[in-house]
């Protein structure tokens, strides 16, 4: 459409520029209307024509542009309608978007929250397991001793048997002996008895100076031979006394002295052990597993002196059976702190004493090879 017009608009031009033609004496002449001919009248008609048609055509392509207009505004229309329902969708998906986006930080927040004390809960379960582990590496540890003591106990009844058995023997060999002994005592009796009744028969029988010399020195002899059955008899008393004494010395003295001859930096749990025995007697203490287990009813004292390593903080206690029953402290304020105490206990066959780690005693303790840190007990 656009081609058409600028070729109506070229022709125009073009019949009003021969229309108007210039002379060469600068003179213009315009059209004179009589001196067209017939031909020049065709031309015209032509050219009205053509403009009839070209203005047909330009109406009709206005009106078709019109239409294109209006199906265009239409349209736009529709696009419009179409755009602002998009806007409308858009802004309610982007609004949708934002409380998402705002919901989706919410929870990011609380999942930091909830992922901070999960943290620390596997903080705390951290440190739950390690205690756990220390208090099963302790069970342990006295499960050890436990079963030490028990293997011990078992190999010192086993010897105590033995000791009985020995001991029974021996009661019955002089059981045996002292029942010798007796049957001679009374023997040596009846005879120095018949002797004296002899010897007052022949001294009544017989008063005769010569004989009476011969019958002194008799006499004499049977009076040395009585003294030296009578100190028999007397140090035979005296053997099964002596005897007698020392069995039950030897079952009623119960006394130990244990210590420990190296220092430990790290130890913070259980039983301490004194490994080193410096003197026993009665079979109480046990150094295997720093136990000590009373083998008859008495009153005990025990005696604990340990000595904190450098600055470390030192805490124990004497436990009996497992309760506490004094506590010792070598404090951290300066090195090689000093902590003892002393306790007096009164036992029954079989229960246990021990020196027990404190659970806030601090770590390590500090000892020689003459021993610093010492345990002892005596039954009084």
């Amino acid at each position: 459409m656009k081609s058409t017009i600028i070729i109506t608009i070229v022709f125009v031009t073009m019949v009003h520029t021969k229309a108007q033609s210039p002379l060469k004496d600068n003179n213009s002449t315009g059209l004179d209307l009589n001196s067209i001919n017939a031909e020049n009248v065709d031309i015209v008609r032509q050219l009205l024509n053509q403009e009839t048609i070209i203005r047909m055509t330009l109406v009709k392509n206005v009106h078709t542009l019109m239409k294109d207009m209006l199906s265009l505004q239409e349209k736009l229309a529709e696009a419009e309608v179409e755009i602002s329902s998009l806007k409308k969708s858009t802004d309610s998906e982007l609004t949708d978007l934002k409380n998402e986006v705002m919901l989706l930080k919410l929870e990011n927040g609380l999942l930091r929250n909830i992922t901070n004390v999960h943290e620390e809960e596997l903080e705390n379960l951290n440190i739950k397991l390690e205690n756990v582990s220390n208090t099963l590496a302790d069970i342990k540890i006295e499960v050890r001793f436990s079963s030490l003591t028990l293997l011990n106990l078992n190999t010192r009844t086993f010897e105590m048997e033995k000791e009985i058995e020995e001991v029974a023997r021996s009661v019955g060999n002089v059981k045996v002996e002292l029942t010798d002994i007796d049957q001679k005592k009374s023997a040596a009796i009846s005879i120095l008895k018949k002797k004296r009744s002899f010897y007052l028969i022949i001294e009544n029988a017989l008063n005769v100076n010569s004989s009476m010399d011969n019958f002194q020195s008799a006499l004499r002899l049977s009076e040395m031979e009585q003294l030296k059955l009578s100190a028999a008899v007397s140090s035979l008393e005296l053997l099964r006394a002596n005897l007698t004494n020392h069995d039950h010395d030897q079952a009623t003295k119960v006394a130990f002295t244990a210590g420990v001859t190296s220092s430990n930096k790290s130890w913070r749990s259980g039983v301490l052990v004194f490994d080193k025995v410096i003197f026993s007697i009665g079979s109480g203490y046990n150094p295997s597993t720093g136990v000590f287990t009373a083998p008859i009813e008495g009153n005990y004292v025990f005696y604990v002196s340990a000595m904190e390593f450098s600055n470390h903080y030192l805490g124990v206690f004497i436990d009996k059976n497992g309760k506490h029953q004094v506590k010792l402290i070598g404090d951290s304020s300066a090195q090689f702190q000093t902590g003892t105490n002393m306790v007096i206990l009164s036992l029954n066959r079989g229960d246990a004493v021990w020196v027990n780690h404190n659970s806030k005693g601090g770590v390590g303790y500090y000892s020689e090879s003459i021993p610093v840190t010492t345990f002892s007990g005596f039954l009084i």
